[in-house]
């Protein structure tokens, strides 16, 4: 049985350029935050003092130092 979780999640936190929901996505490396509609990557540590139930969900499932 292998590990899966998933690499992308919509949160409810607003893109600061547009206002649309951002998405938390993870890569091989690393965590960002990102917005499909302006197509803008921003860094996690931005937003961690701010996450919502959807951000908190998907990093329970990613393995990285939240300090």
């Amino acid at each position: 049985m292998g590990y899966f979780a998933p690499r992308d999640a919509e949160t409810t936190l607003p893109c600061p350029t547009c206002g649309h929901n951002l998405h938390i996505c993870r890569s091989c490396q690393e965590v960002h935050m990102n917005c499909p509609t302006c197509h803008k990557n921003l860094p996690l540590v931005d937003y961690i003092g701010k996450a919502d139930e959807a951000m908190e969900k998907f990093l329970e499932n990613v393995y990285c130092d939240r300090i």
